[in-house]
C-alpha cells in the first residue's frame, strides 16, 4: 500500500530549519530548571523505628478472652502513629503549644505535623519506621524521636484504660453473680430435710451442670450461632428431657442444684481474673518499645541537583525537538500552485477565493439587507439565512470571482458521460467540502448541465437544508431498501414548495437543472449503511438521467465513509483549505484514497484570503483582471442606480 513516510533528509531539513525553536526550548526549559533548584530548599529526613509486640492487643493479655479483634494490629497502629492524639503531644512535647494555645491555632500546628511526618510498615516484621521531613536537620531528629517517644507514652496509657475498664467490667459481672449465687442457695436451703426424700438422677444432673458451666464459658467468646454452642445447648436439651418422669420438686431441686453449681465455678473464675486485672493496672510495661531512635541528618534527600540538571537537558531537548515536529506539522507553508502539486503529485482543479472576503469587502443584496436586520430578525433566523446565503453564494452571485472560480474548476473536470460520478472530500473537517460540492453543483446547473447532489454525509448533513427542504426520506431509506429511486430524488419543484419558495428560485437560471437527494433518517452505523448492494444501483440509475453526480462525504481521515464510497465512483475530488490543514494531513488523505483503488481527479484549494499571495503567484494576472472586472462592474451598476 502507498504511503508517505519521513526519511533523513526530511528530518535534517526540519532540525536545520526550526533550529532556533529547539535551541531556545532547550535553555529555556535548562534555565527553568536551574531557576527552580535554587527556589527550593533543602529538605532533610529522619527516621526512628518502634516495635509492637504482636499477639497482645493494647489491652494486653488480660482482655482477650472479652475482646476479639480480627483487624490487622500493624496496618492500624501506622495509623494511629500520625493520629491527632499522638501529633498533639508531640507538638506540646516539643514546645509548639501550650495550655494557653487557641483552638484554631493547635489544629494548624497540629495538620502541619502531620505533613511532615510518615508511618509505615517495615514489610514482614512487626516494626514501623517513623520517617519525618524539614528543612532543619536538627528539629527533623527531634520530631523523629518525639513522635516515637509518644506513642510509647500513647500505647502505655491506652493499655491502662482498657486495664481499668476491664477491672471494672469484672467487678460489675461478679456482684450480679454473687446476688443470683445467695438467690439460689438460699432456696436450696428452703428443702432442708425433704432434699434427702427427693430423688434426684445424680449422673443425669452433674452432666448437665457440666454442659451448662461449659455453655457459660464459650458465650464469652462465640455468638449464639457457633456451632459448639448450637451443639452444647442440643446436648443439654435432650438431657433434660430424660427427667421429664421426675416429680416436679425433683425438677426444681436439680435446676437449683445446678444453678448453685455453676455459679459458684463462674465465680471463682471471676475472682481469679480480678486479682489478674489488679496485677495488669498496676504493671508500667507498654506493649510498644523504641528500636532505634533517630540521628541527626548529615545530608539532604532533596534537591537532588545532579539528577535534576540532567533531567532539565533531557526534557529540553525533548520539548525543542516535539516543538519543531509541532510547527512543521501546523505549518501551511505551500508556496504556489506547483508545490502543492509537487507534493501530492495530482493536479489543483481550482483556486477558490473566500466567500467571507467578499462578504466583507461588499456587503450588498441579500447579504445587506440581512444585515441590516440584525436587531429585528431572531438570531437563529439570521443565522439560517447567512448560511444559505453563504452555501448558495453563486446562484446570488453568478458573476463572482468564486463562480469564475468554479467555472475553472468544471473546465478541468473534463466532465463526459465515462468521467460524471464524484464523491468530493477532504482530509479534515471544516475545509469547506460540503460548500464546494453544492457551489460546483450550481455552477454546472447554470452551465445547463442536469446535476444531482448526493447528501452522502449520513453524520453531518447540510445539503437539503442548504435548498430549503428538510431532511425527510432519503438516501439511508433507499440503502436500506425502503423506498425506489423515484422517491428519493428531490427537484426544482420540491425547493419551490419548500423555505425557498416560487420567488427565489425564478430569479436565478439554472437552478431548474439542479436535484438532490437527502441523506434522510441519521443512522445508528453510517457505515454499515453505506456498504449496501443498492449504492451500486443507486449510482448506475443516476447515470441515465443526469449529467453530473456529486456526493457529498465526511472526511476521509478521521471516517471511514469516503473511503467506501470512493472505489464505486468515477473519481475523487478533494477539497484542502491552506492554512487549516498540515500538508502531512493532505498527503495521507491522498494515500487512503489511492489505497482503495479510486481515482484521484485533484484538489481544490478552497477558502483562499487576499493575505495568502503566495497561493496566487503563479496566475497572478488572472486574479488582478477578475478584481478589476468585478469593480467595473459594481461601479456601473451604481452610476446606473444614481440616475
Amino acid at each position: 500500500m502507498a504511503q508517505y513516510e519521513l526519511n533523513l533528509r526530511d528530518y535534517t531539513r526540519i532540525f536545520h530549519k526550526r533550529k532556533f525553536v529547539i535551541i531556545g526550548a532547550f535553555v529555556v526549559v535548562v534555565a527553568a530548571t536551574f531557576f527552580n533548584i535554587s527556589q527550593q530548599p533543602y529538605i532533610y529526613e529522619a527516621s526512628s523505628t518502634v516495635k509492637i509486640e504482636q499477639g497482645k492487643t493494647i489491652a494486653g493479655l488480660l482482655t482477650e478472652w472479652i475482646v476479639y479483634n480480627p483487624q490487622d494490629v500493624m496496618e492500624s497502629e501506622t495509623k494511629l502513629v500520625k493520629g491527632y492524639p499522638v501529633m498533639e503531644h508531640v507538638a506540646k512535647k516539643l514546645g509548639l503549644l501550650t495550655d494557653k494555645t487557641p483552638p484554631s491555632e493547635i489544629h494548624s500546628v497540629v495538620s502541619d505535623l502531620q505533613g511532615q511526618v510518615d508511618a509505615k510498615k517495615v514489610e514482614n516484621t512487626n516494626i514501623i519506621e517513623i520517617t519525618a521531613r524539614g528543612e532543619d536537620p536538627k528539629e527533623v531528629m527531634n520530631l523523629a524521636n518525639a513522635v516515637a517517644q509518644v506513642y510509647v507514652e500513647e500505647n502505655l496509657l491506652e493499655k491502662s484504660k482498657q486495664a481499668r475498664g476491664a477491672k471494672q467490667f469484672i467487678a460489675d459481672q461478679l456482684s450480679q453473680l454473687e446476688i443470683r449465687l445467695t438467690k439460689a442457695e438460699e432456696k436450696l436451703r428452703s428443702y432442708g430435710d425433704k432434699a434427702g426424700e427427693i430423688r434426684i438422677a445424680e449422673p443425669i444432673q452433674n452432666k448437665i451442670i457440666e454442659l451448662q458451666f461449659e455453655l457459660t464459658s464459650l458465650s464469652q467468646k462465640y455468638t449464639e450461632k457457633h456451632p459448639k454452642i448450637i451443639q452444647l445447648k442440643q446436648q443439654i436439651k435432650d438431657l433434660e428431657g430424660q427427667t421429664k418422669g421426675f416429680s416436679k420438686d425433683e425438677i426444681e431441686y436439680g435446676r437449683t442444684m445446678r444453678e448453685v453449681e455453676v455459679n459458684k465455678k463462674l465465680y471463682a473464675m471471676l475472682k481469679e481474673k480480678l486479682e489478674e486485672a489488679r496485677i495488669a493496672e498496676a504493671q508500667k510495661v507498654s506493649d510498644v518499645s523504641i528500636v532505634d531512635p533517630a540521628v541527626l541528618p548529615t545530608a539532604p534527600v532533596e534537591p537532588n541537583k545532579r539528577m535534576a540538571v540532567l533531567i532539565g537537558v533531557v526534557l529540553g531537548l525533548i520539548i525543542g525537538i516535539a516543538l519543531a515536529f509541532f510547527l512543521e506539522t501546523m505549518d501551511p507553508s505551500i508556496g504556489t500552485i506547483e508545490d502543492v502539486e509537487n507534493v501530492i503529485k495530482v493536479p489543483v482543479l481550482g483556486v477558490v477565493p473566500s466567500i467571507h472576503a467578499e462578504l466583507e469587502a461588499k456587503k450588498q443584496g441579500l447579504f445587506a439587507n440581512l444585515w441590516a436586520r440584525g436587531s429585528e430578525a431572531s438570531r437563529e433566523e439570521k443565522r439560517k439565512e447567512m448560511d444559505r446565503y453563504v452555501r448558495l453564494f453563486v446562484h446570488y452571485n453568478p458573476n463572482s470571482l468564486v463562480a469564475e472560480a468554479f467555472r475553472n474548476i468544471q473546465a478541468n473536470l473534463k466532465i463526459s458521460p465515462e468521467k460524471k460520478v464524484f464523491v468530493v472530500t477532504s482530509s479534515g473537517p471544516r475545509e469547506g467540502k460540503t460548500s464546494a460540492v453544492i457551489t460546483l453543483g450550481l455552477t454546472c446547473a447554470q452551465s445547463g448541465l442536469k446535476t444531482l447532489l448526493v447528501s452522502a454525509d449520513l453524520r453531518r448533513p447540510s445539503i437539503a437544508r442548504a435548498f430549503g427542504l428538510h431532511r425527510e426520506l432519503g438516501l439511508t431509506e433507499y440503502l436500506e431498501g425502503l423506498l425506489d429511486y423515484d422517491g428519493i430524488v428531490k427537484s426544482v419543484s420540491d425547493m419551490a414548495l419548500g423555505e425557498m419558495g416560487f420567488d427565489e428560485i425564478l430569479k436565478f437560471p439554472g437552478i431548474e437543472n439542479i436535484s438532490l437527494i437527502s441523506s434522510g433518517d441519521l443512522p445508528a452505523n453510517p457505515v454499515a449503511v453505506l456498504e449496501s448492494k443498492r449504492l451500486h444501483q443507486l449510482v448506475e440509475e443516476s447515470r441515465k438521467d443526469f449529467d453530473l453526480i456529486l456526493f457529498d462525504s465526511p472526511p476521509i481521515l478521521p471516517i471511514a465513509d469516503a473511503t467506501i464510497l470512493a472505489p464505486q465512483m468515477d473519481s475523487v475530488i478533494l477539497v484542502y483549505e491552506i492554512g487549516r490543514t498540515a500538508r502531512q494531513a493532505l498527503l495521507r488523505a491522498k494515500v487512503q484514497i489511492e489505497s482503495t483503488g479510486a481515482k484521484l481527479a485533484g484538489v481544490i484549494l478552497n477558502n483562499i484570503r487576499p493575505q495568502t499571495q503566495s497561493i496566487m503567484f503563479s496566475y497572478p494576472y488572472y486574479y488582478k483582471y477578475k478584481y478589476e472586472e468585478a469593480k467595473n462592474k459594481d461601479q456601473k451598476k451604481k452610476g446606473a442606480s444614481e440616475a
